[in-house]
């Protein structure tokens, strides 16, 4: 308990950042302000088995109710050329992020996580894919720093590159928003100023690269079981049952059973469950040795969210979309 009191507190003062500095998520706030806790003081040895379950279980809960913000049928309405840029964008964007960590001489796990929280959803999605890469504290911490940095540079780009010197329609520009723009509330920022319509396409779109989130966390898993490396969840079971439980809320959703104050309810706890998960994750930081591996992240976050950014307009301009 006394842990988990704490990874709270932490959630609380990052929902109270939120709603200050809008533009970073409650879920960056609660690991910036869980890592700047862990650093100012020392925790109780009794504290750690609740900021671990915090990091951990509770995590895996919030990635389950994931699945329900969007459903197929959503996902379809956006037609073949949106789905293919996104299908596309998200496998180039793992592969540029290996490829240049490799050349960096960063770690894999470090590689991987920054790749998928830039191809798809932020954070979280570095939170999710921890769970089967199983990597440093640290290198958690850099991977989501990077994304939320040049994340939060794509939320002013974006529309100023549409807008004044690529010179594109504000609906392209906000599929392209949707597609290239790291965590889901710096999708909207960017939308925002594009024009009436925008911000619910560039949405539709960034929540079908979420719900990509638990097949890209299963092929990691399983990709890492058979190098010997781990994955799985930590148990025997060969798919990470909590990715079994998204794809079971995206099919709950799928279905249309459930009303949309319902939905917008589990969102809502959603939320939540991840802010308190990030602020573990905060708490289990250790800021000096994140200091230790110097500019080399920050170097892989920009080439990887210039890879995102014109991997996706590319596509999008020569499909037509």
């Amino acid at each position: 308990m006394p842990g988990l009191t704490l990874a709270g507190l932490v959630a609380v003062g990052a929902y109270g950042l939120g709603a200050l500095v809008p533009s970073l998520s409650s879920l960056v706030w609660a690991l910036i302000l869980g890592a700047v806790v862990a650093t100012a003081v020392t925790l109780p040895g009794g504290a750690h088995r609740g900021v671990d379950f915090a990091a951990k279980p509770v995590l895996k809960l919030g990635v389950v109710l994931l699945g329900f913000q969007i459903s197929v049928s959503d996902a379809i309405a956006l037609g073949p050329k949106v789905l293919l840029v996104v299908l596309v964008t998200l496998p180039v964007t793992f592969g540029a992020a290996l490829f240049v960590g490799r050349r960096l001489g960063l770690s894999t796990k470090l590689s991987l996580l920054v790749g998928t929280g830039s191809a798809i959803c932020g954070a979280s999605a570095i939170a999710a894919m921890d769970s089967v890469a199983d990597a440093e504290e640290e290198d958690v911490g850099f991977a989501v720093a990077t994304v939320t940095l040049f994340g939060t540079v794509a939320v002013f780009a974006i529309p100023a590159l549409a807008g004044g010197v690529i010179g594109i329609p504000s609906g392209v520009a906000a599929v392209w928003a949707g597609a290239s723009v790291h965590e889901v509330g710096q999708v909207v920022a960017a939308a925002s100023p594009l024009g009436n319509g925008a911000l619910e396409t560039a949405t539709l779109v960034k929540l079908t690269r979420v719900a990509l989130l638990a097949p890209s966390v299963l092929v990691v898993g399983l990709l890492m079981r058979a190098g010997g490396g781990g994955g799985g969840g930590g148990s025997g079971f060969p798919v990470p049952l909590f990715v079994l439980g998204f794809l079971g809320a995206l099919a709950v959703r799928s279905a249309g059973v459930l009303p949309q104050t319902v939905i917008d309810g589990i969102l809502s706890v959603d939320t939540a469950l991840l802010t308190v998960a990030l602020g573990g994750l905060g708490l289990n930081l250790s800021v000096r040795s994140m200091a230790r591996l110097g500019w080399r992240p920050l170097a892989l976050g920009l080439l990887v969210s210039v890879v995102v950014a014109a991997v996706s307009l590319a596509m999008i301009l020569g499909l037509g979309v």
